[in-house]
């Protein structure tokens, strides 16, 4: 009897232990997110990012938690710029470029603003896995092409940023918000 209950105890203490190292190593949504940005703005290529989009998807992270980047920084998300203010967020700035951006602007925000479209092409990738049902009609196949134009767009802001053409920048934010716009209307829970 002893020897079942030593051997009980040890269980349950593993157990506690398991789930103690468990709770210690949080998932963090963002730092995921961030870590696709990074493998696309290396130029890793895409198997390097399918690498990361599938280890993701493994977390079980639900597709809003991760959605959450593009929230203002007050809310949770990761704001725009180096050092993002409480009001700041991705989807805000997108809105915001969507009227044009002044050149000194342009200049001044290239890097976040490269950062962004990063973000939004890697979002594109780590989202295409989280199709769960058709609804409004809509399937698979609409999900991958506001996708697949969420990351043209993201590209064509790239390259737009680089350019340092602002109306190109304005075109591109348009087009990124479009995608995103369209997406929602069908999928957004």
């Amino acid at each position: 009897m002893t020897k079942y209950a030593n051997g009980l105890a040890l269980g349950v203490a593993l157990v506690v232990a398991t789930v103690g190292v468990a709770q210690n190593q949080k998932a963090d949504p963002q730092k995921d997110v961030l870590d696709v940005a990074r493998v696309i703005e290396e130029g890793k290529g895409a198997n390097a990012v399918q690498a990361k989009v599938k280890a993701i998807k493994a977390k079980g992270y639900d597709l809003d938690e991760l959605m959450k980047v593009y929230k203002l920084k007050e809310k949770g998300g990761l704001g725009f710029g180096e050092k993002p203010a409480a009001k700041s967020g991705i989807e805000a700035k997108i809105q915001a470029l969507t009227k044009g951006l002044p050149a000194a602007t342009l200049k001044k925000e290239s890097k976040d603003l490269l950062k962004l479209a990063d973000v939004n092409l890697a979002m594109a990738e780590i989202t295409r896995p989280h199709f769960v049902k058709p609804m409004e009609g809509k399937g698979k196949k609409d999900w991958d092409k506001w996708l697949d134009d969420q990351a043209k767009a993201s590209k064509d802001l790239i390259d737009a940023v680089k350019a340092q053409d602002g109306k190109a920048v304005a075109k591109a934010a348009r087009q990124l918000q479009n995608a995103c716009t369209e997406c929602h209307a069908t999928f957004r829970q």
